[in-house]
């Protein structure tokens, strides 16, 4: 049975010589994906965070959710309405 060959590691420095050779166009497509991937793990943690920390709390129903908006809504144009009074 033959060994599977190793897969060749390339350095930072490779890539971006790699990088460098590409168009304009293609630089651009490897750094939108290279965002996207980072904006991706940040969402992931974000979330992870936010989970772990409301994991003891009641579950919040769209009723709650629209009774908040309303309400800070509500405080808003309050607020609008006392400065543009004044």
């Amino acid at each position: 049975m033959a060994q599977p060959q190793p897969q060749e590691q390339l350095t930072l420095d490779q890539v971006l010589r790699l990088v460098d050779k590409l168009t304009p166009e293609e630089q651009e497509q490897v750094r939108a994906r290279l965002n996207s991937r980072s904006k991706i793990g940040r969402w992931q943690a974000l979330f992870s965070k936010v989970q772990s920390r409301c994991k003891n709390l009641p579950p919040i129903t769209d009723e709650d959710i629209v009774a908040d908006m309303k309400a800070i809504r509500d405080e808003l144009k309050a607020e609008g309405a006392s400065q543009s009074g004044s």
